[in-house]
């Protein structure tokens, strides 16, 4: 009876180690997919920092030619 309760214990223990080693590896798991998520966000927010610096400079420009042809159509 003794020996029975202690295998039913250690078959216990064990399953547990086996689910905290599987919740480690998970966790392990998900903080690499959160690194890989915040260089991939640090890239499309430096990606999208040079696209609105751009669109400002094509305003200028289009600006700089709206004025243009306005003074020609204005002479």
């Amino acid at each position: 009876m003794e020996k029975d309760i202690l295998t039913l214990l250690n078959e216990k223990i064990d399953g547990l180690l086996s689910k905290y080693d599987e919740a480690n590896k998970k966790i392990v798991s998900l903080e690499t997919e959160i690194a890989n998520l915040k260089e991939q966000k640090e890239e499309l927010e430096s990606k999208n920092a040079e696209l609105q610096e751009s669109l400002a400079l094509k305003d200028l420009e289009l600006e700089e030619i709206v004025g243009k042809i306005e003074s020609i159509l204005g002479k």
